[in-house]
């Protein structure tokens, strides 16, 4: 059932698109996965976990089409399959390099903390304690870190340069 958000997603961009600036629609929908990966662990209960996973699922759509649209606009036609595969590459590389760096924080900084550490007195009253909310606390800080990284990325003079390269692209074409 949570999975149809993909569908929904996806329906809403045949509809509505992905607006003028799509450089700026990737950043926004960032904005949001990270939020909504910040606050849908805040409590231990299914309803949040699948409303949370629904929306985001609704979001990934526009994320990866937003991505193609710009990847396809900005970079110069017979340098797409190089910078396709080095992206793709990047990205199947980024996933266990992840894990393999977040296991050690959640196992040995995170599950501690709330099960017996000081998060349980800090904020285990409204928080939770135990092992599955020391895994909340790793994607809720996680979220809220990404969540400041995309609003300072939102300020860059890259995100500019970036978004006046894809409109002058439009032009061109």
């Amino acid at each position: 059932m949570v999975s149809t958000g993909f569908v929904v997603g996806g329906l809403a961009i045949a509809r509505w698109g992905l607006g003028a600036n799509p450089v700026h629609t990737l950043l926004l929908v960032n904005v949001a996965l990270w939020a909504i990966s910040s606050v849908f662990t805040l409590r231990s209960s299914i309803v949040l976990l699948a409303v949370g996973m629904f929306a985001y699922l609704c979001l990934m759509p526009y994320a990866e089409a937003a991505e193609q649209t710009v990847l396809q606009k900005v970079v110069p036609f017979e340098r797409q399959g190089r910078v396709f595969g080095f992206a793709q590459s990047v990205e199947m590389a980024a996933s266990p390099l992840t894990a393999f760096l977040i296991s050690p924080v959640a196992q040995f900084v995170a599950i501690p903390f709330m099960t017996t550490g000081a998060g349980v007195e800090l904020i285990g009253g409204w928080f939770g304690t135990g092992p599955d909310r020391g895994l909340a606390l790793v994607f809720t800080a996680t979220g809220l870190v990404g969540l400041a990284v995309t609003l300072v990325a939102l300020r860059t003079r890259y995100y500019r340069v970036l978004s006046l390269r894809y409109a002058g692209a439009g032009a061109a074409a």
